[in-house]
């Protein structure tokens, strides 16, 4: 008795050309599952990266801002505190105006005369006339060694001819000195006014 077996050959090809198209196509299915999720959670990664720094430079700015605002506040406490310095060195200055013109007053030997004053910044001019020139090494000796707002005073001009004071009918010998103004800080009277100037 014979077997044909060839239809079965054919049923068992026909098979596995069959599993292998299924196992292809269910490959391909599997394959663009994967990268679909993976497209997917990429697109998500990327949306939640770019709110991250999204949220990163607002508080940047934020920060910016604030230092900012730090830095303005401390210039303007550094401009206030010099410039409430400035007036406190001025007024002191100004205050001193008095006391230096009493202390000439106090200073001033017999026989000699003021006819002007006048102050340039830390300079003092001191102009009068002396019934001699003792009267007048006498007023240096005393600013030099008395003088609390006066110092280095010099003799600029005395000369030897008279003079008459109408109002008062007093002669003497013109003379002029010069002395500067001591500073507590160790700056005169115009740069203090230069400096309340800048500062405000």
């Amino acid at each position: 008795m014979l077997i044909n077996l060839l239809p079965h050959r054919k049923w068992a090809q026909a098979r596995k050309r069959k599993n292998f198209a299924n196992t292809l196509v269910m490959a391909a299915l599997l394959g663009v599952i994967l990268a679909t999720g993976t497209r997917v959670w990429m697109a998500h990664q990327l949306t939640a990266q770019m709110a991250a720094n999204s949220i990163l430079k607002k508080e940047i700015a934020a920060v910016d801002g604030l230092l900012k605002i730090t830095t303005e506040a401390k210039q303007d406490l550094d401009k206030l505190t010099q410039r409430e310095t400035t007036l406190q060195d001025f007024q002191a200055d100004r205050k001193r105006s008095a006391v230096w013109l009493q202390e000439v007053v106090e200073n001033l030997p017999d026989g000699l005369y003021l006819t002007a004053l006048k102050q340039e910044g830390s300079s003092i001019s001191i102009n009068g006339v002396a019934r001699s020139n003792e009267a007048v090494f006498e007023l240096l000796r005393q600013i030099a060694s008395h003088g609390q707002s006066l110092g280095q005073a010099e003799l600029i001009e005395v000369t030897d001819k008279p003079v008459t004071l109408d109002p008062l009918a007093l002669t003497g010998m013109p003379f002029a000195l010069r002395a500067l103004l001591k500073s507590r800080r160790g700056q005169s009277v115009s740069n203090a006014e230069t400096h309340l100037v800048d500062a405000l």
